[in-house]
């Protein structure tokens, strides 16, 4: 049986001369002095405000993974409590943790019910985003998630014992993937800067103000979105597409850089948009929104069906500059699988299906509780 992830890889080669094109389109923008300033303060905004937190959290990650430590010796020693261990690694922000959930259920491990847990629980890297620039508002919606993701696993856990165990695709094979060949110099550049950003990330957080000028420049700025262009850059000469790169399982120093990258990119195309869309039509089209009322949380559901972290940090970042309630934030963080998904699918398609078409009953009926009960 082919791997649906490469399959998926052939179909959309595209995807990666959409790289250079996307690349190309950033650059068009430093050509009118409108476009450069968004450019500048939006690329300067997602790196200092998002990109620092992103890199230390996964360095973080990798650095407990190489302790070795033993995930699923920890799980079958403590089987009572598989659906809460499952929900708390969706919860981590990022992929990660729902793809071992997924690598765990291939080898029977972990039952549907720990699958459906993990999948509602992760927000995917939207919660690095919401985390660096709304850390009040993480603290109710990954809380949320998280207890969400648990009592769905401990629902679904009694009608789906085995549940479609045996359509686990056994012929998972990454090798032929193409090799990501960028020199381990370019790697060593970008973790030098690593700790001055999540310095000034710190500083920006306590809303300290980092305008230092030198001869009529914000150096902050201006050092930021150079380093932010440095990560689209990376993003772009990697061969691997997103697809590609989330069907990896193995975590490293270079997927520390290599993720952030793609956040980074995500983050910046969001802000950029969100900003050129207000400035071409004055802010009405945001202030329209508010004439969809009810139906807005139901949207923010339905795009978090959509497989991949992309159109998930659209979402947070219209959440986080206020154009639409917490309530469509909390039932996209529910319904969302980010770029979990992908693996998910090439492991076992039904499950993966399953358990995202399921996740749409706990994120309507929280959503809307939270839409009418507070707003």
């Amino acid at each position: 049986m082919t791997e649906l992830v490469l399959e998926l890889s052939r179909k959309f080669q595209y995807l990666r001369f959409s790289k250079i094109f996307l690349f190309i389109c950033i650059l068009l923008l430093l050509f009118s002095e409108q476009t450069r300033s968004i450019l500048i303060s939006s690329s300067s905004d997602a790196y200092i405000a998002v990109s620092s937190f992103v890199g230390v959290t996964l360095l973080l990650f990798v650095i407990l993974e190489k302790r070795n430590f033993n995930l699923q010796k920890l799980i079958l020693q403590n089987k009572k409590f598989e659906i809460p261990i499952c929900s708390m690694l969706g919860v981590i922000p990022g992929c990660g943790g729902a793809i071992m959930v997924m690598s765990l259920f291939t080898r029977k491990v972990v039952s549907f019910g720990g699958v459906l847990a993990a999948l509602i629980s992760t927000m995917g890297d939207a919660a690095f985003l919401l985390i660096a620039t709304k850390p009040q508002a993480a603290l109710i919606i990954l809380p949320v998630t998280f207890i969400v993701g648990i009592t769905s696993g401990y629902v679904a856990q009694p009608f789906t014992k085995n549940f479609l165990q045996n359509k686990i695709n056994k012929n998972i094979n990454t090798t032929h993937l193409p090799k990501n060949k960028i020199s381990n110099k370019f790697y060593y550049i970008w973790f030098l800067f690593l700790a001055p950003g999540f310095i000034l990330g710190i500083l920006n957080a306590f809303n300290t103000d980092l305008n230092f000028n030198f001869i009529g420049i914000n150096v902050v700025e201006v050092m930021a979105f150079i380093l932010a262009i440095y990560c689209v850059l990376l993003w772009v000469l990697n061969p691997l597409t997103d697809i590609q790169m989330a069907s990896i399982h193995e975590n490293s120093y270079r997927k520390v850089v290599d993720t952030t990258c793609f956040v980074t990119v995500w983050v910046i195309i969001s802000f950029v948009v969100y900003e050129l869309i207000d400035l071409s039509t004055n802010g009405l089209i945001f202030e329209s929104l508010i004439l969809f009322g009810p139906f807005i949380p139901l949207m923010a559901i339905l795009i978090g069906f959509i497989p991949g972290c992309g159109p998930q940090i659209m979402i947070t970042s219209m959440y986080v500059s206020g154009q639409i309630p917490m309530s469509a934030q909390i039932g996209n963080s529910i319904s969302n699988d980010g770029d979990a998904l992908f693996p998910a699918i090439a492991i076992s398609a039904k499950a993966a299906i399953v358990a995202t078409l399921y996740s749409a009953i706990p994120a309507i009926i929280i959503a809307y509780l939270w839409y009418y009960l507070i707003g």
